[in-house]
């Protein structure tokens, strides 16, 4: 049995296989937990592919998706992309798999440098607060595994689409519609309607941008003059 803290949550993991206490060494906390996870071995193999038979594995991703579905009834949503952080402001880089995400963002670290941290490379964690829409690493990061035990203020969020060329605009397109493709979707209807009511949130607080890039670092420069500057304004209206 594991005590992690996600997303300002302390989890208690009841798990079976030691990958977990592994995988969440950074985030063993002494917090109280606000919720015990465990799962059966029919949840673990529910999780099984073809590909991935690793039990200790398939727990971690069982244990997760219980942990997204139950974070909406407090607030907090889980995305499929990457969230980095640029001198405190947080971006995400949302698109479906294979699409580049984690090449763009690569090339904003490229850019910037010391500047940027990654945050999650694949599974963060968003909480919608009064404060404003925060985003958490979180140990669940690719096989990358790029993340940090951190949070930031969630200023923007970017759909990737690959071009040989290189822009960067405001999105003006069904942004509910591209956001939902790219959350969890829970299982449970009253968490599911939370879930929606939260993008909702989201969406009135966040500015959006489809990023249309190739693999040169050019991609970023592009993109971060465009959304810095848009994130910078946004700190004064």
């Amino acid at each position: 049995m594991i005590n992690v803290e996600l997303a300002e949550f302390g989890i208690q993991i009841d798990n079976k296989y030691e990958y977990l206490e592994r995988m969440c060494a950074d985030y063993v906390s002494t917090r109280t937990a606000d919720i015990t996870v465990s799962v059966t071995d029919e949840e673990i193999q529910k999780e099984e592919s073809e590909k991935i038979t690793n039990k200790g594995y398939l727990e971690s991703l069982a244990v997760y998706r219980k942990i997204a579905e139950w974070l909406p009834y407090r607030d907090g949503i889980l995305m499929h992309g990457v969230v980095i952080d640029v001198e405190g402001e947080g971006i995400a880089f949302l698109a479906k798999s294979g699409v580049g995400k984690t090449t763009h963002m690569m090339n904003w670290k490229k850019h910037l440098g010391d500047k940027m941290t990654v945050v999650n490379g694949d599974k963060p964690l968003v909480r919608v607060t009064e404060e404003g829409i925060f985003a958490y690493g979180t140990p669940w990061a690719g096989k990358e595994n790029l993340q940090t035990n951190s949070k930031t203020r969630l200023s923007a969020i970017c759909f990737i689409e690959r071009s040989e060329t290189n822009e960067c605009e405001e999105f003006k397109g069904d942004t509910f519609r591209k956001l939902l493709s790219q959350t969890y979707k829970p299982s449970a209807p009253a968490a599911l309607i939370k879930s929606v009511e939260l993008i909702g949130k989201i969406m009135a607080t966040t500015r959006f941008y489809v990023i249309r890039c190739n693999k040169d670092v050019e991609s970023a420069e592009v993109a971060y003059e465009k959304i810095i500057k848009k994130t910078g304004d946004k700190k004064h209206d």
